[in-house]
C-alpha cells in the first residue's frame, strides 16, 4: 500500500477550508449589497435582489470626494513606500549589508515592530505629535502614518526578491566600474520588479482600506470610503446593505488590480538562482 495514500483527503480539506475562509466574506459583501428583501424564516439567502442600495450610494454626501481621497492617498502612499523600501531592501538583501554593519541588522529586526501594535495605538501615539507639528488633517500627514504600517509589508516582499539575485551579478558590474545607484537601477530593478510590484500591492491595498488612522488624524477634513462605511455601521445605527454597497467601491477595483497583476506575473521570468 502506498504510504502517501493517507494524504489524499487532507489536501482537499485544507484547500477547501482556505477557499471558504477567503470567498465566504467576499460573497456576503455582494449578497448584502444587492439584497433588497430577506425571507422571514432564514438568513442565508435574500428573497429579492436588485440595485436599490447601489443606486442609493450615489446619493451619499461627499461620495466623489471620498473616492478621490481614498485613491489619491493610496497612490501617494504606494509611491513613497516603494521609494524608501527599494534602497532599504537592497541593503538588507544583498552584499551591501556587510558594509552597512549593525544599522542594517537593527533596521531588519525593527522592521516588523509596527505590526505588533494595534493601529489605534499607533494613531493615539501620533495624535499629540501631529497636533504639535500641524500635520492634523493634511494629506502629507496621512501618507506618513500610512507608510508606517505599509513599509513592513513592502520591505519583506522586496527583500525576498533581492535575496534571489545571485551576488555575482553585482560583483561583475562593480568590477567594471558601475556605481551602486547604477547597479540598483540597471541590474537589480529588472530582476526584482515582481517584488516591487508585490510591495506596491501591499502598500496600496493597506492604505486604501485603512480606517482608524484617517478617522483620528484626518477626519472630518479628509474623508475616505472606509470612514464613510463606518458611518453606516457605527454607534446605534446599523445599515449593512449600504455599507456593503459602498464597500464594492473598494472591493471591485482591488480585485481588478489583483487580476491584472496576476496576469502580468504569470508571464514574468523567474529570477535565476545562480549564474
Amino acid at each position: 500500500m502506498d504510504s502517501h495514500t493517507g494524504w489524499g483527503t487532507w489536501p482537499v480539506i485544507v484547500i477547501a477550508t482556505v477557499t471558504l475562509l477567503i470567498l465566504v466574506p467576499l460573497c456576503l459583501v455582494f449578497v448584502y449589497a444587492f439584497a433588497t428583501k430577506w425571507f422571514a424564516n432564514h438568513w442565508w439567502w435574500p428573497q429579492e435582489m436588485g440595485t436599490k442600495w447601489i443606486l442609493s450610494i450615489f446619493q451619499t454626501d461627499n461620495l466623489i470626494n471620498s473616492l478621490f481621497n481614498s485613491y489619491l492617498l493610496a497612490t501617494l502612499t504606494t509611491i513613497a513606500t516603494i521609494l524608501i523600501t527599494f534602497p532599504a531592501a537592497y541593503v538588507l538583501g544583498t552584499r551591501a549589508r556587510a558594509s552597512a554593519g549593525w544599522p542594517a541588522a537593527l533596521v531588519e529586526n525593527l522592521s516588523n515592530l509596527p505590526l505588533a501594535f494595534p493601529t489605534i495605538t499607533v494613531a493615539l501615539g501620533l495624535l499629540p505629535l501631529y497636533a504639535a507639528l500641524g500635520l492634523m488633517a493634511t494629506f502629507g500627514g496621512i501618507v506618513l502614518c500610512h507608510m508606517i504600517m505599509a513599509i513592513p509589508y513592502a520591505l519583506r516582499a522586496m527583500v525576498g526578491s533581492f535575496l534571489l539575485v545571485p551576488p555575482e551579478y553585482e560583483e561583475a558590474a562593480r568590477n567594471l566600474g558601475a556605481t551602486r545607484f547604477y547597479v540598483m537601477r540597471r541590474i537589480y530593478l529588472p530582476l526584482v520588479w515582481r517584488g516591487v510590484l508585490a510591495a506596491g500591492i501591499f502598500a496600496f491595498s493597506w492604505s486604501l482600506n485603512e480606517f482608524v488612522l484617517v478617522l483620528l488624524l484626518g477626519f472630518p477634513d479628509i474623508e475616505t470610503i472606509p470612514v464613510q462605511i463606518y458611518q453606516f455601521v457605527g454607534g446605534y445605527y446599523l445599515h449593512p446593505q449600504k455599507a456593503a454597497a459602498l464597500g464594492l467601491f473598494l472591493l471591485i477595483p482591488a480585485l481588478a488590480l489583483m487580476y491584472v497583476v496576476e496576469r502580468m506575473l504569470k508571464g514574468a521570468s523567474v529570477v535565476p538562482a545562480g549564474a
